[in-house]
């Protein structure tokens, strides 16, 4: 099992940077993990998160991450930009159970200008232990359904993921390799 204590985990979760859009400018400042207490409807009848909440809490990170750097979804689909999840992966390190909270700690781990990969850290927030890891993959179409490039098409997105994606410190956790080779065991 891994914790923060065995890996760099609690570190991160302290260093991870976020642009924030703020009258035009963007300033760089600490990010607050997203926060989650579980609920009781979230709970299997051993009072123990079903698997397919953590997926929710991922989308939710998601959305907040966006949000605070300028890119809520509500802007983009005004602005004709959709982007889907394209897969999902999580690897679950131990149980999270009713009345916990945890903290989402979502990493852009690649960032091409068409796709997306983000990678989520779920750690006990009094404990710091790591419960989950995960990882979705989206990319960005317009109205039609057509593959759109930001740095093309919406330069200013782009900017915003690349920043982001430039003052994020990588983890070996996050990684894929790592993904795929704990799902072998």
């Amino acid at each position: 099992e891994i914790t923060s204590d065995e890996g760099s985990g609690l570190s991160f979760l302290v260093r991870t940077i976020i642009i924030q859009e703020m009258s035009g400018n963007l300033e760089v400042r600490k990010m607050k993990p997203y926060k989650h207490k579980v609920q009781y409807y979230e709970t299997d009848q051993m009072a123990v998160v079903h698997h397919s909440n953590y997926i929710r809490w991922f989308e939710e990170a998601r959305v907040e991450l966006l949000e605070r750097i300028g890119m809520s979804y509500d802007r983009l689909e005004r602005e004709g930009l959709i982007s889907p999840v394209l897969g999902v992966k999580a690897q679950y390190k131990s149980m999270v159970r009713f009345g916990d909270s945890v903290e989402i700690t979502p990493h852009i781990e690649v960032y091409n200008g068409i796709k997306l990969t983000i990678s989520y850290l779920v750690a006990d927030a009094a404990t710091k232990d790591i419960r989950c890891l995960g990882q979705t993959r989206h990319c960005f179409l317009n109205a039609e359904g057509k593959p759109v490039s930001l740095k093309r098409s919406y330069p200013h997105y782009h900017e915003l993921l690349l920043k982001l994606q430039q003052t994020q410190k990588a983890l070996p956790e996050y990684s894929e390799s790592v993904v795929e080779s704990q799902d072998d065991e």
